[in-house]
């Protein structure tokens, strides 16, 4: 029995630390995938016959339970699905590529879309027959699969962890991370200096080469017009760097003023950081459904405050 024990104690150990380095490591990189290595992924988890695969790798997916069920693994794997949200468009864009000389491919798919009620914003149905379906859309009508990884968008667990890292590294002031954490209320410099941190982390930003607009496009998933946010955006950052030459200042004005339909989808205030680091994971289900970009935060001039871990409410600071 002891024996057992000590086993037992030494994989709990192995378990854990493999998950905290797990969480560590992804902020090393970019999380970048494609097809063939999800759907691969999605057939252990789901106990598919790996006969399939070989079915799959040739991208055929016949119309049964099992195949459906894969295909919506394989959209969260990626990130182009949700449950209740359905498609998330910029990010399964980038897995399609469209014929040079195809100028219909756009509509077809939208048509195929609403003849299939996939795109109401009330979840309808099977979600594995909605994801399948959704995929077909795309990959009948859109274009043909690219092979190559493809940008995984953050997931908002992730997206706190990052924040949370940052806060950290930074001691921004107002988020109680310790005896070393900074009182008092961050400035406006403080919250630049953790949105750069953020999006530097998170492969969206480096001082070098400014904003990554094609990453930041999947990321902040609410720009219907991908060349404007490409133009509008990036053309209002180049204008801020040559009136900022603090970077600090820079990121923040970015965030502020060059996302003319939303922001990044990255919005976590100080105190649910907080709250997330001195209570633990278990908290993470009731502050998940806050979690929504801190630009509009940022541009409001307001952070949000939630007094603890249980509770969410309106009360604003001002930042200015």
């Amino acid at each position: 029995m002891a024996s057992f024990r000590v086993r037992y104690v030494g994989l709990v150990w192995m378990l854990t630390t493999t998950v905290i380095t797990a969480s560590q490591r992804y902020h090393d990189c970019v999380q970048k995938k494609n097809v063939a290595q999800a759907q691969e992924e999605c057939v252990r988890y789901l106990s598919i016959p790996c006969a399939r695969l070989a079915v799959y790798n040739d991208y055929i997916y016949p119309n049964d339970t099992a195949t459906q069920c894969m295909v919506r693994c394989m959209g969260i794997n990626l990130g182009w699905w949700d449950d209740t949200d359905g498609v998330q468009e910029p990010a399964i864009r980038h897995y399609f590529h469209p014929d040079p000389d195809d100028e219909q491919y756009d509509r077809r798919t939208y048509h195929c879309l609403k003849s299939q009620r996939l795109d109401y914003p009330t979840p309808h149905g099977d979600a594995c027959e909605r994801a399948y379906e959704s995929f077909r859309c795309y990959y009948e009508q859109y274009g043909n699969i690219v092979v190559t990884p493809q940008f995984v968008p953050l997931s908002p667990l992730q997206l706190s962890d990052v924040m949370g890292q940052c806060a950290k590294i930074l001691q921004t002031p107002g988020t109680g991370l310790g005896a070393c954490g900074k009182a008092g209320k961050p400035s406006e410099r403080d919250i630049g200096c953790l949105a750069r941190c953020f999006l530097m982390r998170s492969g969206l930003y480096t001082d070098q080469h400014g904003p990554n607009l094609d990453r930041l496009y999947v990321q902040c998933n609410n720009y219907a017009n991908e060349t404007k946010f490409r133009e509008t955006t990036g053309a209002c950052y180049r204008q801020l760097k040559l009136e900022c030459k603090d970077n600090c200042v820079l990121v923040g004005r970015f965030l502020r003023e060059c996302f003319y339909e939303g922001g990044v989808n990255i919005n976590i205030t100080l105190d649910q950081l907080a709250a997330i680091l001195s209570v633990g994971v278990t908290v993470l289900g009731t502050l998940i459904p806050a979690l929504s970009g801190i630009a509009g935060s940022v541009a409001s001039g307001v952070i949000p405050v939630v007094p603890d871990a249980g509770s969410v409410v309106s009360e604003v600071v001002s930042l200015t």
